[in-house]
């Protein structure tokens, strides 16, 4: 009978010491949950202060410094780096608007123009009549006759009257089509900067 006793206390020191029982060790803490995409999405939409944009709101006012050509993205026809819609300009309704545009494709002559957002846009425009009094850049469809290649300037002016979404599209022919445009909403709410 001593023998059997000894056999069973040897065998439950065994299945303890060896971890087959209760651990003093802490159990790992459960992976956070992650956040819902609702507030992922939400957080993501919020336009982001750029420095090539500049609001002030006590005046009313924004300045863009819109640049094309200004990387090779979409062989230089992109607006800020930006190109097919890629990121949208956010400004609030009703301020006054000055867009002090720069081509600095090496090549190519651009233009910019604020338009009614589509789905895709035609390889040449028979009519691109801005949708505010004053957002086009002046000989805006010519491919000899817009903003200069190799640092040509231009400003324009404009009152961003009527909230809604629109884009900012080169319509020097081909250009548009190839995918030379970024959208440009106008906020009931206020809000200003990009969205990309």
């Amino acid at each position: 009978m001593m023998k059997r006793s000894t056999r069973l206390t040897l065998g439950a020191f065994v299945l303890f010491g060896c971890g087959g029982g209760e651990s003093d060790q802490p159990s790992p803490a459960p992976a956070p949950a992650p956040a819902p995409a609702a507030e992922a999405a939400a957080t993501a939409s919020g336009p982001m202060a750029v420095d090539w944009i500049s609001v002030d709101d006590g005046a009313r006012t924004v300045t863009i410094d819109l640049v094309a050509g200004s990387t090779d993205a979409n062989n230089r026809w992109n607006f800020n780096g930006y190109a097919n819609g890629d990121a949208t300009v956010v400004v609030p309704a009703g301020y006054a608007v000055t867009l002090n545009f720069e081509n600095r494709d090496p090549v190519n002559y651009h233009s910019v123009g604020v338009l009614e957002r589509a789905a895709s846009y035609p390889p040449i425009f028979d009519d691109a009549t801005p949708v505010f009094d004053g957002a086009i850049t002046t000989n805006a469809t010519s491919m000899t006759e817009a903003t200069a290649p190799g640092g040509g300037t231009e400003s324009i002016s404009f009152t961003a009257s009527t909230a809604g979404e629109y884009a900012l599209v080169c319509p020097v022919p081909a250009h548009a089509v190839t995918g030379m445009w970024i959208g440009f909403d106008v906020s009931e709410s206020g809000e200003s900067g990009v969205r990309s």
